[in-house]
């Protein structure tokens, strides 16, 4: 499934009817109802601000039920509570805050990683996306493919407006720059040609884009 049809939409009355009837996870994980922890979150999380400092329940400490079999089809967080399963289901996402693995060495390990206040706060969901890739790569020999979201028309009249016309087609003032007001005006945002926010970009990625089509924006033009 993609992305977009995995992102379950609560406006949606047929959506709204499965959200209904579907099982929340249960307090073994978090009790939702209950009090948070004082203070801000616990390790390095980024942002910790957007996160809640839930009190967790005993599931999230046990380290002998090791529910996640990392594979290369492992799925994300999308915006939202509830992600929309291949069988036409819907799951609540709580479930996956937990990541239970064993590592390269054979050590059990458990993260337990604070949800966000917003379940659609699409930097939130990026950055815990980030984490739990993390943690399953860095434990074990599992690599996720990595999606190439190709470059759209609005992001490339933006490029080339930022490059010189001398012929060369570098950045105007310089890679950096370029970079950053790039993330600046896309990143993480729905744009004109887009169904889904768009993501961050590194500078390996715009140089590449660049140089790919050196030709093209050189002369003033987009791909």
């Amino acid at each position: 499934m993609t992305r977009a049809q995995r992102i379950v939409d609560p406006n949606n009355p047929a959506d709204a009817a499965l959200i209904a009837k579907a099982q929340k996870a249960p307090a073994a994980i978090y009790d939702s109802d209950s009090e948070l922890r004082e203070g801000p979150v616990g390790g390095n999380v980024k942002d910790a601000d957007k996160y809640l400092n839930v009190r967790w329940g005993d599931y999230c400490y046990e380290a002998d039920d090791l529910s996640l079999q990392p594979t290369e089809e492992f799925n994300g967080f999308v915006p939202g509570r509830w992600e929309r399963m291949p069988d036409g289901t819907i799951r609540d996402q709580k479930y996956k805050l937990v990541v239970k693995i064993t590592d390269k060495d054979g050590n059990r390990r458990v993260y337990r990683n604070p949800p966000p206040k917003d379940w659609n706060d699409q930097s939130a969901i990026s950055a815990l996306n980030k984490r739990t890739v993390q943690q399953v790569r860095r434990n074990t020999n599992t690599r996720f493919r990595q999606q190439v979201v190709p470059y759209i028309d609005v992001e490339r009249k933006w490029i080339v407006s930022q490059l010189t016309n001398d012929g060369t087609g570098k950045p105007k003032y310089g890679w950096r720059s370029f970079v950053e007001d790039f993330n600046k005006k896309f990143a993480d945002k729905v744009v004109e040609g887009a169904q889904e926010p768009r993501p961050r970009r590194t500078i390996s990625s715009l140089t590449k884009e660049v140089d790919r089509f050196q030709n093209v924006y050189s002369k003033g033009e987009i791909p």
